[in-house]
C-alpha cells in the first residue's frame, strides 16, 4: 500500500485519536488497516464511532447477507414505524461500511463489491416490502389471487440495481407493477389499485426518508411509464398497453438493465410475455444507433451546459458511454441472441466479443476502463457518502481519493484515468459513429446525390456516370423513387433508403456491372422499403451493404433469396462470409441458437426457426460456393448436412406432437414391451452425399414395430402404424407446407416399395421383403444411392447391413445391362431439355446421368463378388472403388470422376445464376464424346 502522503497525516492522527480503542475491538486485519481506511472514508468512520461492534463483527465476513438473512437480522415485524425505519438505516449504514472497507483494504475486487452492494439493496427492499405488507396488513388484508396464492408487490430494478452493479451511493431506480388477478377479500378493484399504491408509497417512505440515522437508499420512480406524472403503480396489462402504444428508444435502453426484485414467480409473465419483447426485436434492430446518436448528443449538451467534463459518468470516455456501447448491440442482437439479454454489463460485453460484435481487444479495452471508472466512482462516493460523479476540486479530497486508489500524487490518478477515458471514446466514436449516417458518401457530391434522390431528380444527377448510361438502370430508379410504395413510406423510413440509394450509388461506380447490379439490388430495397429496421443495417453498416451489392452482382439467385426472406441480411454482416465456409458443428451450434428461445410448446415459432435456419444455412454456402471457392463435394457436404439437420428437426416436432396426444408407440409381447423405432431413409442426391440447390428430398419411412402388441401408451391409443403414418404426413406437412416466403423443400416418397400406391411408411420386415422378392432394377440401382439419414443408431445400422445384403445377393443380374440401358433411353426420350443446338448437362447423352448409370450398372453387376463396392452411396466414392477392384481401367475412372465432378459444378454455377441446367451444344463437347464412348464400349455401338 502507498504510505499516507503529507498532507494527511494530520487527519489520519486525528482520525486516530477518535477512534482509540475502538480498534482494539476489531480483527487484526481490520485493526491494521483501520487509520488508514477511515482516513480515505467518511462511511467507514462514522459507522465504526456508532456502531462499533456491529461492524467489527461483520467487517470480516466475505460475502453480503441474503435476503431472508437480512430480514432475520433486521427483527422488523413487530417493530413501530420509526424503529423499524432506525434498524433499517443502523443495517444500512454498517453493511456499506464492511464492503467499503474490504474495498479499500484489497480484500475483495470491483465486481465482489458490485455484487455486495446490489445484494445489501435487494435485501433491504425486500424486508422493507415485507414490513410495509404487515403494516397495511390490518386495512387492507393481503393481496392474493383467486386461486389463495399470494399476490405481491412486483419491484422492478432498473439501472445498476437491475444490473446487479451498484454503487455506494446510488439512487435505486424501482418501477412497480402489481399482477393482474390480485384481489383484496371483499374489497372493490379501486381498493386493489389503492392498496399497492400505498404500499409502493410506504416502501418508498421507509428506504428514502431522511432521519438522525440518515436514509437507505434515495429511490428514483421517474422511469416509470409516463415518468413523474404517471400513476406510481401498474397493472402488469396496463404495463403492457403503455409499452406498446407509448414506449420509447430510451426506455428500451433503459429495460435492458431491468430485472424483478419481487415476485420471482411472475417472471415469465412480465419478462417473456411483455419487457422482452419490447426491449429485443425479433429482427437485427440497427435504428437503435440513430437513437443512441440523439442520447449522446443530448447528454453531450448537457455536459456542456453543466460543465461536466470531470465527470466521470456523463463526461466524454465515462461510464454512461461503456453502457451505450453495449446495450447498442444488446438491443440489436438481442432478440436473436438470447444469452445477450442480461443487464449485466460485465456479462454482456465478453458475450459480444463471442457473437462477433466487437474485438476481443476492444472488450478487454472497455472491461478494463469499465472496472477503472467504477473503481474511482465507488471511492469518490465512499469519501463522504455524496453521490457524486466530478472529481474533486479541492486538493484534501482529491489527495483522500488518491489514497483511496492507491495511486502516488493526483497526477498520476488523473493520467490513468485520461487513459482509460480516451480509450473508451475511442470506442464509442467507433460504434456510435462509423459506417452511420453521418458516413454516407461524403463531400457536395454526396449531398447533391442525397438531394436529387429527395427531390425525384435522380436521373440529371447520375448524367456522365457509368450507371447514368445505362437507362434501364436510370428508370428502375426513377420508378422506385415515385412508385405507391415510396409514397407510403414514413419520414423516417424515407431518411434511411435517401442515406442507403446515397451510398449505394457511388458503390456501384465499383462494381463491373453496375446496371446489372442496380437492377438485382432494387428488389430488395423495395422488399425492406417499409420495415426501417433492415434499412437501418445498411445505412449503420458500410461493409453489408458491400457485400449485399456484391453477392447481388454476380448471383441473381442470392439477390432474389434476400429479397424474399430479408432475414438474410443479417449474414451479411459477417466478415467471414465470402471466405469462412460453415461446417456441420457451426451448422448444428447454429441451429441450437434459432432454436435457443423457442419454446417446444409453440409449433409456429418452432417452424419458423427451422425456416429460417434452412435459408441462412444455404445462403451461406451458397455464397461460399460463389466466392470462397468452396470446393464441390464440401458445397453439396454442407447442403446435406443441412437437410439432415432440418429434416431431424422435423422429425422431432411432428413426433413431441403426436406423443403428447397419443404416448410413445410400443410393440413386442405384452410382458416384454419396448418401444418401436422409426427410420428415415435419404435416396438420390440426399442418400449420396450431393445435393444441390433446389434439389428434392427423396425419402422413404421405415419403422420396426411387430409382435402380438402394436400400439400407443397414451390416454388415446392409436396402433402403431397408424402412429407412424400420421408421424410423416405431420413431417412432410412442415417440410413442403406452402408459406408466403415458399416451401422448404419438394419431397418424392414415391421409391417406397409399391411406389406411389405403396403405404407411406412401412415395417423394416416388409421393406426387406419387397426389396429381395418384388423390386424392379430401377429400385436396386435406387437403393444403391441410399442411406439412413435420421433415427437411432440401431435401427439405422440394421439398415445399411440390410442394404448391402439386398445390393449384393438379390439384385437380377442377367437382365440388369439390359434394364439399365431401356430405363435409360426412357429418361433421355421423356426428361431431356436439349436440343440440336444445346446441351441439357443432366439428361442428354454423355452427361450426368450417362455417368450415374454407368456408375450404376458396374457396382451392380460385381457387387455380388465385389461387396466392398456398395460400401459408400455416392458415385465419387464408387467409382474409387471400381478403380481398386481394377474392374473399370484406372483413367477411364479418373476421367469419368472429372468429367462428373466438373458437370456438377458447372450446374451449381447455373444455378446461382438461376439459368436452368442448359448450355450451348458447343460446351462440353470433347467431355460428352467421351462419356459416350464410354457407354458405348459397355452398352452397345447403338445403345445412344
Amino acid at each position: 500500500m502507498e504510505p499516507i502522503p503529507p498532507e494527511l497525516q494530520a487527519r489520519a492522527r486525528r482520525i486516530a485519536a477518535q477512534i482509540g480503542s475502538l480498534a482494539s475491538e476489531l480483527p487484526p486485519a481490520a485493526a491494521e488497516t483501520a487509520v488508514r481506511v477511515c482516513t480515505v472514508s467518511d462511511v467507514i468512520l462514522k459507522a465504526l464511532l456508532d456502531s462499533p461492534k456491529l461492524l467489527s463483527e461483520r467487517v470480516g465476513d466475505a460475502s453480503a447477507p441474503g435476503a431472508e438473512d437480512v430480514a432475520a437480522r433486521l427483527g422488523l415485524p413487530g417493530l413501530a414505524e420509526p424503529e423499524a425505519m432506525a434498524a433499517l438505516r443502523r443495517f444500512r449504514n454498517v453493511e456499506l461500511a464492511r464492503i467499503a472497507w474490504r474495498d479499500l483494504a484489497g480484500w475483495a475486487d470491483i465486481d465482489r463489491s458490485l455484487l455486495d452492494l446490489t445484494a445489501l439493496a435487494e435485501g433491504l427492499v425486500a424486508a422493507a416490502v415485507g414490513y410495509a405488507e404487515d403494516a397495511l396488513a390490518p386495512r387492507y388484508g393481503r393481496a392474493a389471487t383467486e386461486a389463495g396464492k399470494p399476490a405481491p408487490l412486483l419491484v422492478l430494478g432498473m439501472g445498476k440495481l437491475g444490473g446487479r452493479e451498484l454503487n455506494y451511493s446510488s439512487d435505486i431506480d424501482l418501477v412497480f407493477l402489481y399482477p393482474e388477478e390480485a384481489e383484496l377479500p371483499g374489497r372493490e378493484q379501486a381498493d386493489v389499485e389503492e392498496y399497492f399504491r400505498r404500499l409502493a408509497q410506504l416502501l418508498i417512505k421507509l428506504l428514502d426518508q431522511v432521519t438522525e440515522h440518515g436514509f437507505v437508499f434515495r429511490v428514483d420512480t421517474r422511469l416509470r411509464p409516463f415518468g413523474a406524472s404517471g400513476p406510481l403503480v401498474l397493472s402488469v396489462s396496463a404495463f403492457e398497453a403503455y409499452l406498446l402504444q407509448h414506449g420509447r428508444d430510451w426506455e428500451r435502453y433503459a429495460y435492458v438493465k431491468a430485472r424483478l426484485l419481487t415476485g420471482h414467480a411472475y417472471q415469465r409473465a412480465v419478462f417473456d410475455a411483455i419487457l422482452t419483447p419490447f426491449v429485443y426485436r425479433r429482427y437485427l434492430d440497427f435504428g437503435v444507433f440513430e437513437a443512441l446518436r440523439t442520447m449522446k448528443r443530448l447528454i453531450s449538451q448537457e455536459v456542456a451546459r453543466k460543465d461536466l467534463r470531470d465527470n466521470i459518468k456523463l463526461g466524454s470516455g465515462g461510464i454512461r458511454e461503456i453502457e451505450f456501447i453495449a446495450q447498442v448491440f444488446q438491443l440489436v442482437r438481442g432478440g436473436r441472441v438470447a444469452g445477450l439479454r442480461t443487464p449485466s454489463l460485465l456479462k454482456a460485453l465478453p458475450l459480444l466479443a463471442e457473437h462477433g460484435q466487437l474485438t476481443p481487444a476492444a472488450v478487454a479495452t472497455l472491461l478494463a476502463a469499465y472496472r477503472h471508472l467504477r473503481t474511482v466512482e465507488n471511492r469518490l462516493q465512499a469519501l463522504e457518502d455524496q453521490q457524486t460523479h466530478d472529481l474533486p476540486g479541492d486538493a484534501e479530497r482529491r489527495a483522500r481519493l488518491a489514497l483511496a486508489l492507491g495511486a502516488r500524487d493526483w497526477a498520476t490518478l488523473v493520467a490513468d484515468l485520461d487513459r482509460h477515458r480516451r480509450a473508451v471514446e475511442a470506442e464509442f466514436g467507433r460504434v456510435a459513429w462509423e459506417g452511420g449516417a453521418d458516413g454516407r458518401a461524403a463531400g457536395v457530391e454526396g449531398d447533391e446525390l442525397r438531394t436529387a434522390w429527395e427531390t425525384g431528380a435522380i436521373a440529371g444527377a447520375l448524367e456522365g456516370t457509368k450507371l447514368g448510361a445505362d437507362a434501364e438502370a436510370v428508370r428502375l430508379l426513377a420508378e422506385f423513387r415515385g412508385s405507391a410504395l415510396y409514397r407510403r413510406m414514413d419520414e423516417i423510413g424515407r431518411q434511411r433508403l435517401a442515406a442507403v440509394i446515397t451510398r449505394t450509388i457511388p458503390l456501384l461506380e465499383q462494381q463491373a456491372t453496375p446496371a446489372l447490379t442496380i437492377a438485382r439490388v432494387l428488389p430488395v430495397f423495395q422488399a425492406i422499403a417499409r420495415r426501417s429496421a433492415y434499412l437501418s443495417l445498411l445505412e449503420e453498416n458500410r461493409d453489408a451493404l458491400e457485400r449485399l451489392l456484391t453477392v447481388a452482382g454476380q448471383s441473381p439467385l442470392l439477390a432474389r433469396q434476400i429479397s424474399e426472406h430479408p432475414l438474410l441480411l443479417d449474414e451479411l454482416l459477417d466478415a467471414r462470409l465470402f471466405d469462412a465456409p460453415p461446417t456441420r458443428a457451426e451448422l448444428e451450434r447454429s441451429l441450437e441458437q434459432y432454436l435457443k428461445n423457442v419454446s417446444r410448446d409453440d409449433l409456429e415459432a418452432l417452424l419458423d426457426a427451422m425456416r429460417q435456419f434452412q435459408r441462412a444455412a444455404i445462403f451461406r454456402i451458397a455464397v461460399a460456393d460463389g466466392f470462397g471457392g468452396l470446393p464441390l463435394m464440401k458445397v453439396s457436404d454442407r447442403l446435406t448436412d443441412t437437410a439432415e439437420l432440418v429434416l431431424g428437426l422435423a422429425r422431432d416436432i411432428a413426433y413431441a406432437e403426436l406423443e403428447a396426444k397419443h404416448g410413445k408407440p410400443m410393440c413386442g409381447e405384452p410382458n416384454e414391451l419396448r418401444e418401436a423405432q422409426f427410420v428415415i431413409i435419404g435416396y438420390g442426391k440426399l442418400g449420396g452425399l450431393e445435393l444441390g440447390y433446389g434439389s428434392d428430398l427423396d425419402l422413404v419411412f421405415l419403422h420396426d414395430s411387430h409382435g402380438s402388441h402394436q400400439e400407443t401408451d397414451g390416454q388415446k391409443p392409436l396402433d402403431n402404424a397408424h402412429f407412424f403414418a400420421r408421424l410423416v404426413q405431420r413431417l412432410l406437412h412442415f417440410l413442403t407446407i406452402q408459406t408466403s416466403s415458399g416451401r422448404l423443400y419438394e419431397v418424392d416418397t414415391r421409391l417406397r416399395p409399391d411406389g406411389g400406391k405403396g403405404l407411406m411408411v412401412v415395417s423394416l420386415d416388409n421393406f426387406r421383403r419387397y426389396q429381395r422378392e418384388e423390386a424392379w432394377t430401377w429400385e436396386h440401382q435406387a437403393l444403391l444411392r441410399s442411406r439412413s439419414v435420421g433415427g437411432p443408431a440401431e435401427l439405422r445400422a440394421i439398415f445399411e447391413n440390410e442394404r448391402r445384403e439386398i445390393l449384393i445377393h438379390h439384385v437380377d443380374r442377367a437382365k440388369l445391362k439390359d434394364e439399365v440401358r431401356k430405363m435409360r433411353a426412357r429418361m433421355r426420350k421423356e426428361l431431356s431439355k436439349g436440343d440440336p443446338q444445346t446441351f441439357d448437362i443432366k439428361q442428354d447423352a454423355g452427361g450426368l446421368a450417362d455417368i450415374e448409370f454407368l456408375i450404376d450398372y458396374w457396382v451392380l453387376a460385381s457387387a455380388d463378388k465385389h461387396p466392398e463396392l456398395v460400401t459408400y452411396p455416392d458415385n465419387v466414392r464408387q467409382l474409387e472403388a471400381l478403380e481398386a477392384a481394377r474392374l473399370v481401367p484406372a483413367e477411364h475412372c479418373r476421367r469419368l470422376k472429372d468429367a462428373y465432378l466438373e458437370l456438377r459444378k458447372r450446374t451449381h454455377e447455373l444455378a446461382l445464376a438461376e439459368a436452368g441446367r442448359v448450355v450451348p451444344a458447343a460446351e462440353f463437347r470433347e467431355l460428352r464424346a467421351w462419356v459416350v464412348a464410354r457407354w458405348r464400349e459397355t452398352f452397345g455401338a447403338d445403345a445412344v
